[in-house]
């Protein structure tokens, strides 16, 4: 019961944390909380259940998430010409613990705030983590992103929920 009570208390801290990094878009430090096998993913539909089968809004692997990042941060960038800026405002998470496997499962449901110039974006999702406890410490594995709407045109997306 301790592990279980110190493992969720240690799962929420890092979603928190994961999400002030985004949110000061210091993706340095938020990389830090990704294992080196760490996907990405905001499926086409909500009943989606593989992103390799099926076409998705958005799949990438670690590498093609450091490319996202430095584009984001090359001043040539015309499309970040006011840069963007982001707010996360979450519930509490939600955690499975398997303290065999040292894995977790987490849903925090959460509002997703993004905006540039004089533009804003709200777009209501459900955050799903999967997490490994490596050399005793939580890492990000996966995380796959369920909009409340999919089907919704996304008019800006250019920072990572």
């Amino acid at each position: 019961m301790e592990f279980q009570h110190m493992s969720n208390l240690a799962i929420e801290n890092l979603i928190y944390e994961e999400i002030r990094l985004l949110d000061r878009q210091d993706f340095d430090a938020w990389q830090q909380l990704l294992c080196e096998d760490y996907t990405y993913w905001i499926p086409l539909t909500r009943e989606q259940t593989c992103p390799l089968r099926e076409s998705s809004l958005l799949y990438e692997d670690r590498f093609l998430t450091t490319l996202r990042i430095n584009r984001l941060a090359n001043a040539r960038n015309f499309s970040q010409q006011p840069k963007s800026r982001c707010q996360h405002i979450a519930q509490r998470p939600w955690v499975e613990l398997d303290p065999e496997q040292l894995t977790a499962v987490s849903h925090t449901s959460m509002l997703y705030c993004e905006a540039r110039g004089d533009s804003e974006w709200h777009y209501p999702v459900t955050v799903e983590h999967q997490l490994q406890c490596i050399d005793g410490r939580w890492k990000i594995k996966s995380k796959k992103v369920l909009l409340l709407n999919p089907s919704r045109a996304l008019e800006s997306l250019q920072l990572i929920i």
